[in-house]
């Protein structure tokens, strides 16, 4: 079944991986945001650039990757 993908609004993304376990490395002087998690599964580490929100297709499917999940998986959790 085919599940058409909206676009992600930072706020969205960011409560999201609040939630899924993630926490925010301290700022290095960049534009982008590194959030990190470590589990039994590894360590995940998802880029996200507040500054062009909102998220196409394109990022959203590579924060999801970064993350460790689905497209579907991830765009789930930022709905919630």
């Amino acid at each position: 079944m085919f599940t058409r993908i909206s676009p992600l609004t930072y706020k969205e993304v960011t409560t999201a991986l609040k939630r899924l376990g993630f926490e925010m490395k301290p700022k290095t002087g960049t534009a982008h945001e590194q959030w990190i998690r470590v589990d039994e599964r590894g360590k995940f580490l998802v880029t996200v650039d507040k500054h062009i929100s909102p998220f196409d297709k394109a990022l959203i499917k590579s924060m999801a990757r970064q993350a460790g999940l689905s497209t579907k998986e991830f765009f789930k959790e930022c709905k919630k």
